[in-house]
């Protein structure tokens, strides 16, 4: 379920480390002016792009390599050139439609980059999308995930959790990508009903706190994060609920429904 810590024992494919220890995996997507590529993917917008890598350098930016895929080299090669957010692209290899370029992002650090340098945590997955970065992340618990949502939002990345599930083995699947709130990339069906604002107000009240035990986030502080009204939030945040009661009891044949 997404916004909720499930319990799982699956395999994953990663970009760097193959076997982790317990911990969390989070999906989310983030949004921000500064973020690197947003704007090559505004260029080729049927195409995937997605990092496959992230060097360190000794001095200066760190060094990119960035898998495409369903674009022609020269659209590829057009978006690079008018991008603003990186520089210095060149292609490594071409294999069909797929190709991996190197590239440097342009503009300063972010703020806080010592926090993120020791934060206990290794991307899976980060696709770049024309509206910001769809990523998955492992985190060795609860307090480094909540350090590196404080990072972005400190730089103005509009952080939007999708997905956090608890590992109890040393893998986590692949193939956990959907439950009742539907997949990260938004395709999977959300229960019969809820709308996708519905969704995104209890995705986020979850991780704001909301439903903690204490609350330690207000219907008020939702809706400011939604930038919509309390009133409007609270009925969102009531119909989801509702919805996802509905789904729980078409689930199971042995609850009956009340006739009214």
């Amino acid at each position: 379920m997404a916004g909720r810590i499930d319990r799982r024992d699956r395999s994953v494919n990663t970009l760097g480390a193959h076997l982790r220890p317990m911990g969390l995996i989070a999906e989310f997507r983030l949004a921000g002016e500064s973020l690197a590529l947003v704007d090559v993917a505004a260029g080729v917008p049927d195409a995937t792009v997605e990092f496959e890598s992230v060097r360190a350098a000794p001095s200066g930016p760190p060094e990119f390599v960035v898998r495409t895929v369903g674009a022609d080299r020269e659209a590829v090669a057009a978006a690079f050139a008018e991008a603003d957010s990186v520089t210095d692209h060149s292609m490594v290899v071409a294999d069909g439609d797929a190709r991996r370029y190197r590239c440097r992002p342009t503009g300063g650090p972010p703020e806080g980059l010592e926090t993120l340098a020791n934060n206990k945590s290794v991307p899976d997955r980060v696709t770049v999308t024309p509206d910001g970065w769809t990523e998955r992340r492992w985190f060795a618990d609860r307090e480094e995930f909540d350090a590196f949502r404080e990072f972005c939002r400190t730089n103005d990345f509009t952080f939007r959790l999708d997905r956090l599930v608890e590992v109890d083995g040393d893998d986590v699947g692949e193939d956990a990508t959907s439950g009742p709130f539907g997949a990260v990339d938004g395709d999977a069906p959300r229960p019969p009903g809820m709308t996708e604002s519905q969704r995104e107000a209890l995705v986020l009240a979850h991780e704001m706190g909301y439903f903690d035990v204490p609350r330690t986030a207000s219907t008020a502080d939702v809706a400011d994060e939604l930038g919509v009204a309390p009133a409007s939030c609270s009925e969102r945040l009531r119909r989801a609920q509702s919805h996802l009661v509905a789904q729980f009891r078409r689930a199971d044949a042995n609850i009956k429904p009340r006739m009214d």
